[in-house]
């Protein structure tokens, strides 16, 4: 007989309730599917002619969970604690068959089950901690009684999933199947039923709980790490594996969901969520394109040309690099085998894969690899004008004007975890979802920008420099500053930066009259930044830097003395600016999402992600508090540091959100 209740399906055979969850991108384990799970599994175990229940996702995979969306609230009833904990007290055997991804409260349910079933493949984890949150429907109290604690640390402090159908934690899975799911579903109920087996709650295991000292061991190991993360959930996901162990299962269940409340109402966690929604925003965004090329080529030489091909070496496509300068054509290949040579020596690739990819790579002049290409990236000037084959996209990658489509990488080709999609006055919907679609097989998110080159790094990067002077200006100390912003949990503040990048190449950033451009004073008096020994501070021998005693003299014999400002003053005006700048972004329709802004702070001016982008900081901080800031400030700058009117449409309308374009 097959019945469907709503977006669950159900149908029973042969004495087996099938109950499947449905597990397409848009089906989240909502309270709706959570409610009418529970109704499935009533009906299965009120039904004389079942002898077993078998959950088994009903699409490509068995469930991701819920929306992450949701987590901004309390859960809804029925809560997944509650669905989880009717699962585990069905009085009839549950089994869960696995496939495909079993995330989140997915990998809960499956947790909850009496016994579990994976196909080859199924990609089984908790990815909660990434958003700052512990589980919230038992994980941390059925995991380790299943595998232990320090398998259940692992999983659940990485965040990452584990492959179930190669070396799953001992105890977590009992039976791999080698032929279809289903068959062999059906295949271990029989089994169970002639071996007379019932019901199997993992609350009442005690498999992972055998061995006391090893299982404090572990918990200690991971407390120690913990205790210095900034993520909240990482010291609470330890303590409440520790729970489990020490407490009955209904009090380790409420301190699991304290400990969740604790997280989400946590700025940091807050800050984790808000990161993540960014990201999910940027991925949703990408126009539908292709697959991508098979073969691409980069052309030119400079600072980009081989961090840009070793990035492509990994992705399934010929790599053609075609340079003018046959000496550097020669030194690069050098650079990247000795750069692939260390990443075989480091465990970070195998030796096939370094293999592999060199292999893709073909080098030649300019005109003869841009014969071949379906994409072409200019990866410096001069390249322009080499032809390339019909219907072949071509990518500007270098700083400079775009007409068509460009790319920016943060922080750089190699370790890019972003890249802008520059679309020029003149670029077309293909070649934007062309650009995006290799910034996703390079394992980065891509945000678009309208531009005619101008990247968002680079404005932002601008505006906080421009911001960090005029405080200097006013009288603030740059170590000050600096301190502000490191014990903020940002490393490495706007004078510390400058210093590391030299501060040669900063002369061009411009100032109004009566600001100072410090980076190029300081390099006008031979203090070019850490190669130099000397820029905003004095660096010694062993590379550290030290706050400058000749730089305070300098500063003090050019600009007024002042009182210094509370810390929290001078992040509220650093911050405030850099949120003024990304307003006037999206006033122009340049960037189309405050949180792209973000997601580039975070890659380009390395801000923690657990304090999020300065979209999102100075929405916490308050619109009406960083206007009043913004307007108060005393300086010749008065077009960068005025308010733009989106902070009035905020305050006014007292919006919890940017608009977005």
């Amino acid at each position: 007989m097959a019945q469907t209740a709503g977006a669950v399906e159900e149908r029973i055979g042969d004495g087996i309730a099938w109950i499947g969850v449905p597990s397409d991108a848009a089906s989240h384990l909502t309270p709706a599917l959570r409610a009418e799970l529970l109704a499935a599994l009533s009906r299965a175990e009120a039904d004389g002619s079942v002898a077993c229940i078998v959950l088994t996702g009903s699409g490509s995979g068995f469930s991701e969970g819920e929306d992450p969306a949701s987590f901004e609230a309390p859960h809804a009833a029925p809560t997944p604690a509650e669905l989880c904990l009717r699962v585990e007290r069905c009085a009839k055997p549950v089994i869960a068959a696995l496939h495909g991804r079993v995330l989140g409260t997915g990998a809960e349910l499956a947790l909850a089950a009496h016994y579990r079933i994976a196909a080859p493949g199924t990609r089984f984890g908790l990815p909660e901690v990434v958003l700052g949150l512990p589980p919230s429907a038992g994980a941390t109290q059925r995991l380790p009684r299943l595998v232990g604690a320090a398998a259940a640390l692992e999983i659940l402090l990485s965040g990452r999933p584990v492959d179930l159908g190669a070396t799953p934690p001992r105890g977590l899975v009992d039976h791999i199947a080698a032929g279809p799911l289903e068959e062999e579903a059906r295949a271990f109920c029989a089994e169970l039923r002639a071996e007379g087996l019932g019901p199997r709650p993992t609350a009442l295991r005690r498999d992972g709980l055998a061995d006391p000292m090893a299982y404090q061991q572990a918990v200690a190991a991971r407390r120690a790490e913990a205790a210095t993360s900034h993520n909240p959930a990482r010291p609470e996901i330890v303590a409440a594996v520790e729970a489990a162990q020490l407490l009955p299962f209904a009090s380790g269940l409420d301190f699991e969901e304290d400990a969740f409340e604790t997280c989400r109402d946590s700025e940091p966690g807050r800050a984790l969520r808000a990161v993540a929604a960014a990201e999910r925003a940027a991925l949703a965004a990408r126009v539908p394109g292709p697959l991508g090329p098979r073969r691409i080529a980069v052309l030119g030489d400079g600072p980009l040309a081989v961090p840009l091909v070793q990035a492509l070496l990994p992705v399934p496509a010929s790599v053609d690099w075609g340079c003018p300068a046959p000496e550097a054509l020669h030194a690069g290949v050098v650079q990247i085998r000795d750069r692939l040579e260390a990443a075989r020596s480091s465990g970070a690739l195998g030796d096939d894969e370094a293999e592999l990819h060199l292999s893709r790579l073909r080098i030649g002049t300019p005109a003869d690899m841009a014969g071949e290409a379906e994409l072409v990236l200019l990866a410096g000037p001069g390249q322009e004008g080499v032809a390339v084959a019909p219907g072949a996209s071509r990518l500007v990658a270098f700083p400079g004007p775009v007409t068509g489509v460009g790319l920016r990488f943060a922080p750089s080709p190699v370790a890019a975890r972003l890249v802008e999609v520059i679309a020029g006055p003149e670029a077309g919907a293909a070649g934007i979802a062309e650009a995006e679609a290799l910034a996703l097989r390079m394992g980065s998110v891509s945000i678009r920008v309208t531009s005619s080159g101008e990247s968002v790094g680079g404005r932002l990067f601008d505006a906080c420099c421009r911001a960090a002077d005029a405080l200097v200006d006013m009288g603030q100390s740059p170590f000050a500053i600096d301190a502000a912003c490191r014990d903020w949990g940002w490393r490495r503040g706007p004078f510390l930066r400058r210093d590391q990048m030299g501060l040669s190449r900063l002369g061009a950033q411009t100032r109004a009259a009566g600001a100072v451009n410090w980076a190029s004073d300081l390099a006008a008096e031979g203090r070019t930044g850490r190669d130099a020994g000397a820029g905003f501070y004095d660096w010694t021998g062993a590379g550290a830097p030290a706050a400058s005693a000749e730089v305070e003299a300098l500063l003090a014999a050019r600009r007024p003395a002042a009182e210094p400002w509370p810390a929290a003053r001078l992040r509220l005006l650093l911050i405030g600016a850099m949120a003024n700048e990304g307003a006037r972004m999206l006033g122009s329709g340049m960037l189309h999402r405050a949180s792209d802004l973000d997601l580039v702070a975070l890659q380009v001016l390395d801000l923690p992600r657990w304090r999020g982008g300065p979209m999102h900081v100075a929405l916490r901080l308050g619109a009406r508090a960083v206007r009043e800031a913004l307007a108060g400030v005393a300086h010749p700058d008065r077009a960068f540091w005025t308010p733009h009117p989106l902070w009035d449409d905020l305050v006014t309308s007292r919006a919890a959100q940017w608009p977005e374009g």
